[in-house]
């Protein structure tokens, strides 16, 4: 699937055309309710939760011929964010999540504000630095996790950030 990205080449405009003609961009809204499936399924759905809130959060950051993601139907992005929400209440965010939601909402918190992140799973990073994942997260705990193992990859991998 990655595949069809980074083989795009050309202007935004051109790379947006190929990813559209590989049917990349139609996959993402099947991929996030997929995750919503999955929700009940315990340690499954703590992961898909953590999936699903990186991809609606993806793809509000990069541009959709960099993420491969065009869009997603409104209601599932709301979806995903409220069942953060009701985990947050109930405190069943782990350590990595809380880490990960700090760095999200720390370097840009777009989807947040556009889809709700507006109590319980905002006082759950509260103290919370964005880069407290320094030095606990290491690439191996990325593997074989979809586009958010590929994006952790990178970040850890990444001297800039």
């Amino acid at each position: 699937m990655l595949a069809s990205l980074r083989g795009a080449t050309g202007t935004i405009e051109e790379k947006d055309r190929q990813i559209t003609r590989s049917g990349l961009y139609a996959e993402y809204p099947a991929i996030l309710r997929s995750y919503l499936d999955l929700l009940s399924d315990g340690a499954a759905g703590h992961e898909a939760l953590k999936r699903g809130v990186f991809l609606v959060w993806f793809s509000t950051m990069e541009p959709s011929p960099y993420s491969g993601i065009s869009e997603f139907p409104e209601h599932h992005a709301r979806e995903t964010m409220q069942v953060l929400e009701d985990r947050a209440r109930t405190g069943a965010l782990d350590e990595e999540f809380v880490l990960m939601l700090a760095w999200y909402q720390g370097i840009m918190s777009a989807a947040f504000e556009l889809y709700g992140m507006n109590t319980f799973a905002a006082q759950a990073i509260v103290g919370v630095r964005h880069d407290d994942w320094r030095g606990r997260f290491v690439p191996s705990q990325f593997t074989n996790r979809g586009q958010l193992g590929t994006y952790w990859q990178s970040v850890l991998a990444s001297k800039a950030v």
